[in-house]
């Protein structure tokens, strides 16, 4: 059993060669327990049951529908497996007409330590109508990125902006603003204050690939390079 566990085998077979000898030794202990009590439990069962096992740990590992009976041909089989790799095109998309999207991203150096939140709000053409950022006491990354939401909404509240699209690269975030996550005590107040504020007019918080949030990334960060708050 040592020597199947430490048999130099790629990263592909290492899986089946370290779950085999445990699988073999758990259904012989089956066998012998329901021997025991009397069960009916015969060998051809346990090869079975060990086969049947290793089939589901490998479609379930590499997401094959089928895979051949004969041991050498399963081995063959992983050897030449390939992923697929799915390629997506990130970026920033425009709201609908009629809509503005408002970006927000808040870093921390730390975390916890310096941080800043920032936002920025464009139209479905792209045109940038403001970006700010200001510097946070020694807090949290995720007590940044809340806060940069909720600035973000403060601004387009009080200068009447209807119909925002918010985007955070935080997806715990925004799972907490939505309430698809439990709210964690440290952000309670913030959450609370975001979501009153989306009571007030038409709001959708939604998570963005950090990809897609590079302007707000960058403003949050450019806090730090110049060591304070600015707007434009």
């Amino acid at each position: 059993m040592i020597k199947w566990w430490k048999a130099k085998v790629n990263n592909r077979q290492k899986l089946n060669f370290q779950a085999i000898p445990t699988l073999i030794l758990w259904f012989l202990w089956k066998r012998r327990n329901s021997v025991v009590h009397g069960s009916s439990y015969t060998t051809g069962n346990v090869i079975w049951d060990i086969n049947d096992m290793v089939r589901k740990i490998i479609i379930n590992e590499f997401g094959y529908d089928q895979i051949p009976t004969n041991w050498p041909q399963v081995v063959a089989l992983i050897d030449g497996f390939r992923p697929k790799f799915k390629a997506k095109w990130v970026r920033w998309y425009p709201p609908p007409c009629g809509w503005w999207k408002c970006n927000t991203n808040g870093a921390s150096r730390g975390n916890p330590g310096p941080s800043s939140a920032a936002f920025c709000v464009r139209n479905h053409e792209g045109y940038l109508l403001c970006a700010k950022g200001i510097t946070i006491p020694d807090s949290y990354s995720l007590v940044a990125e809340v806060i940069a939401i909720r600035i973000g909404l403060q601004f387009c509240l009080e200068n009447q902006i209807p119909n925002i699209i918010v985007e955070s690269d935080s997806l715990a975030i925004v799972n907490i603003i939505n309430g698809v996550w439990k709210i964690l005590w440290r952000v309670t107040v913030e959450v609370n204050s975001i979501r009153k504020m989306m009571n007030s007019w038409p709001v959708r918080v939604q998570h963005s690939l950090r990809e897609g949030n590079t302007l707000a990334d960058f403003l949050a960060n450019l806090v730090f390079h110049f060591a304070g708050n600015f707007d434009f």
